[in-house]
């Protein structure tokens, strides 16, 4: 029997987003639908359980340690990752070696698809074949992307090289030479599907699918033309106007530093997080992404940059929107890869050619900014407010106010101190609203309340007074953006 872990690349399960938990403890051996939590307590071993609506964050720990004691597979949530910031939920979930997930897909085609998925029968094989045929058309002409594609949607390593002893192989010859890709062989409709996604990469890495060229060519020209000389930027334009990639708009560059992922799961950011990601955008209340926006990607120095090209100055809602799609994306990777020390970086909006560079430039730079591990999404200091703080605070006068307002939290130790002040700021920044705050900071917006709690308690600050709340959000940012060591 498969366990979590293989499912996940399965056609039908990319609604899934682990909150918490092992994915490889427990072989799946099915899945089951509850409507309520009292019936946890008895699934069988192996269940993926699926509860038909959201729980109250208060009995989420009780249903995790039912379904733990049950021997269940994993527990998905409906609706919306409520267990994300719930350090009980976690706890439970390792110490129970269940794995928590959250989805906001149609539940009958989940049920579907995990049955598929564990069964490994025809079904399986057509829906894998299926999606295969859907998603490597993007691929076309480029090899490496379309064998990490096929390797996603297998469950399985895909490599370039003939097939050896034990292994299915295909080929197809191309305008640089023959394309040959090798993966394991499987047995029965495994063994299908294998063959046939490999048949149809090989043919796609090869440079089939030709009217998808273009989107796979605005990706190569995107990377040569930040990373080229700048005296061959006309050169490169030039090209670009050609294919469709509005080098004349104006531009804000989002940089994903990914080089902690395998390949495969780089390309999986452009084929599948980035167009969920930009939906989500869409669909958020504060979203603004009008019709003339357009998003292209490239992979440059093992980091992922994207940029979003508007026909007129985006202004602070095209600014927002970039901010956003980053820190979501940002999210989805971290979910997938908790391992992995992923930072995103935003640039300040450009025209142009030479603005691609530019934004793109302070997108890397914006990386360099001191961010909580909480908030691993940085935005250019395009106001120079940073600056402007940094010589205020360098003064002693200006030192001694912030010492002495933020003392009574500074003197709890950096360690329980940071997390404070980070969450006080983000607070203050949203305009004391937790909700924002939370949604900033990855927690629940009740952890937001008890540290804004805990702060008013330690300072007695009013932050219902505005020149309190100005003076202690100017304090956050200058002892926060100021460097480690002395003055």
């Amino acid at each position: 029997m498969p366990r979590l872990v293989d499912l996940l690349s399965a056609p039908g399960l990319d609604t899934l987003r682990p909150l918490a938990g092992p994915l490889d403890a427990t072989e799946v051996t099915g899945i089951r639908l509850e409507p309520r939590a009292d019936g946890l307590a008895a699934v069988p071993a192996g269940t993926v359980a699926v509860l038909l609506a959201p729980l109250p964050d208060h009995l989420l720990d009780v249903a995790v340690r039912d379904a733990a004691a049950a021997g269940a597979a994993a527990l998905v949530l409906p609706g919306g990752g409520q267990a994300a910031g719930d350090i009980a939920v976690h706890a439970l979930a390792e110490r129970g070696r269940i794995a928590v997930l959250t989805t906001d897909g149609d539940l009958a085609a989940l049920v579907v698809a995990v049955d598929r998925a564990v069964a490994g029968d025809s079904a399986d094989a057509l829906a894998r074949i299926g999606a295969a045929a859907g998603e490597l058309p993007s691929a076309a002409g480029d090899p490496e992307r379309a064998a990490a594609i096929a390797a996603r949607l297998l469950g399985t390593p895909v490599e370039r090289r003939a097939a050896g002893s034990g292994e299915e192989g295909a080929s197809a010859a191309g305008p640089d030479g023959e394309v040959r890709l090798a993966a394991a062989a499987q047995p029965g409709h495994p063994g299908t599907a294998v063959r046939s996604v490999l048949a149809l990469a090989a043919l796609t890495a090869a440079g089939g699918g030709h009217g998808d060229v273009p989107v796979r060519s605005r990706g190569h020209l995107l990377a040569e033309l930040l990373v080229a000389p700048q005296d061959q930027t006309a050169r490169l334009a030039a090209r670009g106007r050609t294919i469709g990639l509005p080098v004349d708009g104006r531009h804000i560059a989002l940089r994903i530093e990914a080089a902690a992922l395998p390949a495969a799961d780089r390309y999986r950011l452009l084929d599948t997080v980035l167009p969920r990601t930009l939906t989500d955008v869409r669909q958020h209340a504060d979203g603004h992404v009008p019709d003339g926006v357009h998003w292209n990607a490239a992979l440059v120095d093992d980091a992922l940059v994207l940029l979003g090209t508007w026909p007129t100055d985006p202004g602070a809602p095209g600014r927002r929107t970039a901010l956003t799609l980053a820190r979501r994306a940002v999210d989805r990777l971290r979910r997938l890869h908790p391992e992995a020390d992923l930072r995103g970086g935003v640039g300040a909006p450009h025209r142009g050619p030479l603005g691609i560079r530019t934004s793109a430039r302070e997108a890397r730079a914006a990386l360099l900014k001191p961010v909580a591990d909480t908030a691993p999404v940085t935005a250019h200091d395009a106001a120079g407010l940073d600056r402007m703080l940094l010589e205020w605070y360098a003064s002693d006068t200006a030192r001694e106010a912030v010492d002495e307002l933020l003392a009574p939290v500074t003197e709890l130790g950096p360690d329980r101190a940071d997390p404070l002040l980070r969450t006080l700021q983000a607070y203050l920044d949203h305009n004391n609203s937790p909700a924002r705050a939370a949604e900033e900071l990855h927690l629940h917006r009740n952890a937001v309340g008890a540290r804004i709690r805990r702060i008013t308690d330690l300072t007695g600050a009013d932050l219902t007074d505005p020149e309190t709340r100005l003076a202690l959000q100017l304090a956050c940012r200058a002892r926060l953006s100021a460097p480690p060591g002395p003055a």
